[in-house]
């Protein structure tokens, strides 16, 4: 059966293109109205926990899958029928105190539905391993059913595996690699590619008896060198049982590795142990998109299997979002993935994604036209100005043609900058840059599913710029931070991110300096771009009206080799052009000279002023 004829998904619509009801809602204007029809509550029944969470469906922002509520209950179904003793492998049922805690936080998550107005066909019930196994499963679930109404989807092995593989999906705008899940009982490996929409994964995943919590139970008692090989031995065979696609290995030759996409409770928690390990990286609070190397990961996993216990980082030695409970699970976390590292083929990055079968339910219950779309430009657009469309334009007439400026900036950064542009307009001047710089961490689009740490950070980097970037000396050090993130996650490309995300920045500060009201008259700000100029063909006019000439000469860039470059063409006496924005235009030029020093990357452009009488 495949994923789309399960029984959990026939009340949805056809996820392959919007029905009525969803272009119903697009066409409604009152925003309250359309979020209030289009909610979804999940009930997701793990290992480890309970998850109830509500989620809008409305198509405007369905991408990013905003939750208006999420709470979770701690108790693990795995752990309360684990036999009695080591001699014993007789798992005891679920027990009637243990549904009993269960049953009340469904009643009181049926009324919290009733008080957001969630459809009562509206409520999706799920449930994994723990209770598949149960020996008292059916009785589980029927007693749920008399107490709420709500009928439980018990997933299969298979299920469970391609609902996670759509948890991930959603959390990533470009997934293409290796999966790993790791619940409490158990652990999944596959691959998975996602392009246009369309989530392809393994006909065959293999799931493994090797979950977070039986893995921290057997090695209480059993020899942990001999689970050791034997984890090792598993992911060698369960490698040629998902059959690894020719297109993937070719992707994995060319990038030096393959990406290895992590999701479940097990290694999310040992995310947050990395991150807590690198108290400079800047995005502590979202462990959602977090990326770092196959180094990182298999020292700090080897650590925890030599050692069996994890680092002490500060005097509380609490680790933020893992709990007791989950931190006594990590040695046995770090010991599966030592050992999966010496089966699996060669790993170059590590990604981290908080998407599991709750996210995955609701991301197959969206249209296909809506997962095609970018989660950054989803999570900006309520915030754009009616015209922003002009304010793109505009920007891109400032950059050289061809594949110079790179994609993530062209089509992520600058339309995103241009839909968030003038949130901040309202801030004092001074908390501006600053409120910008943290639009995608702690701001505005923060909660936003989907996005990457690099792209929050290089949208951050490119608001607080679009401010003028004057900003104090810690938030300067945040910057820097964000910055090492960029370069970190894509060593290859790095500068050239950073240059153009800079740039962008920069203009649009200009550009909506002389544009502030969400409109771009025609004729007030020209950009001419010419490619292969050398120095000495460079014709400057004076900058007059009271401003010194800040235009360079050939002896300031003479030490970069530069071949494009951008005129900023004005009139030369314009209502528009007060003082404060004649000065933040030629400032223009001093900034880009500092950015093409610091930068050494292709394409670089230099900046003249050019007056209608100037020539």
């Amino acid at each position: 059966m495949s994923f789309e004829e399960n029984l959990l998904f026939q009340e949805a619509s056809d996820n392959h293109h919007l029905d009525e009801h969803q272009a119903h809602l697009m066409d409604d204007e009152n925003e309250a109205s359309v979020v209030g029809r289009a909610l979804t509550a999940i009930v997701d029944i793990g290992s480890n926990g309970i998850r109830f969470s509500i989620s809008s469906k409305a198509p405007h922002h369905a991408r990013i899958m905003p939750c208006v509520f999420k709470d979770r209950l701690g108790i693990s179904l795995f752990d309360v029928q684990l036999p009695d003793s080591a001699n014993s492998r007789l798992k005891k049922p679920i027990p009637d105190d243990a549904i009993t805690e269960i049953i009340r936080a469904m009643r009181r998550f049926k009324w919290i539905c009733e008080d957001f107005g969630v459809p009562e066909n509206g409520v999706k019930v799920v449930a994994t391993e723990a209770t598949r196994e149960a020996s008292n499963s059916q009785e589980f679930r029927d007693i749920i059913y008399q107490a709420t109404g709500w009928k439980v989807f018990l997933l299969s092995k298979e299920e469970e595996g391609t609902t996670g593989a759509y948890g991930v999906a959603s959390s990533f705008h470009d997934i293409s690699g290796l999966l790993m899940d790791l619940g409490g009982g158990s652990t999944q490996i596959s691959w998975i590619q996602a392009k246009n929409g369309e989530i392809n994964i393994s006909e065959h995943p293999v799931s493994l008896p090797y979950g977070a919590a039986a893995l921290t139970d057997r090695l209480k008692y059993e020899d942990h060198m001999y689970i050791y090989d034997e984890i090792k031995k598993a992911y060698e065979v369960a490698l040629e049982k998902i059959n690894l696609p020719a297109e993937l290995i070719k992707e994995a030759e060319a990038n030096g590795g393959f990406r290895l996409f992590c999701c479940g409770g097990g290694l999310r928690g040992l995310g947050h142990l990395l991150l807590a390990n690198d108290p400079n990286y800047p995005i502590q609070t979202i462990i959602n998109g977090y990326s770092t190397t196959y180094e990182n990961v298999r020292q700090m996993a080897n650590y925890l299997l030599l050692k069996g216990e994890v680092p002490k980082f500060d005097s509380i030695g609490k680790l933020f979002k893992v709990s007791a409970r989950r931190e006594q699970q990590l040695p046995a976390v770090g010991l599966l993935v030592s050992a999966a590292f010496e089966a699996l083929p060669k790993i170059k990055t590590v990604h981290f994604s908080e998407g599991g079968v709750r996210e995955g339910v609701l991301y197959s219950m969206i249209p296909d036209q809506i997962k095609i779309e970018d989660p950054i430009l989803t999570a900006t657009r309520p915030y754009a100005p009616l015209l922003a469309g002009k304010y793109w334009e505009l920007l891109k007439t400032s950059l050289p043609s061809g594949n110079v400026v790179p994609s993530e900036v062209a089509d992520r950064v600058i339309p995103a900058l241009c839909n968030i542009a003038f949130v901040h307009c309202s801030y004092p001047k001074e908390l501006q840059p600053t409120a910008a710089l943290h639009v995608a961490t702690t701001g505005i689009i923060a909660g936003s599913h989907g996005l990457s740490h690099k792209i929050r950070a290089l949208i951050g980097i490119a608001c607080c710029e679009r401010w003028g970037a004057d900003i104090p000396p810690s938030e300067e050090q945040f910057y820097s931070r964000l910055e090492k993130l960029v370069m970190d996650a894509d060593p290859e490309n790095g500068e050239k991110l950073m240059y153009w995300t800079k740039f962008c920045g920069k203009m649009m500060h200009v550009i909506c300096g002389i544009n502030p009201g969400g409109n771009i008259r025609p004729g007030s700000l020209v950009f001419q771009v010419k490619t292969d100029v050398r120095n000495s063909e460079v014709n400057i006019a004076s900058a007059t009206n009271g401003v010194n000439d800040l235009n360079l000469s050939d002896d300031d860039t003479a030490e970069v080799k530069i071949k494009n470059e951008v005129s900023v063409l004005l009139p030369s006496d314009d209502v528009k052009y007060s003082y404060s924005v004649r000065s933040r235009i030629l400032g223009l030029q001093k900034k880009i000279k500092k950015l093409n020093k610091r930068y050494n990357c292709n394409g670089k452009v230099r900046v003249v002023i050019r007056y209608e009488n100037g020539e």
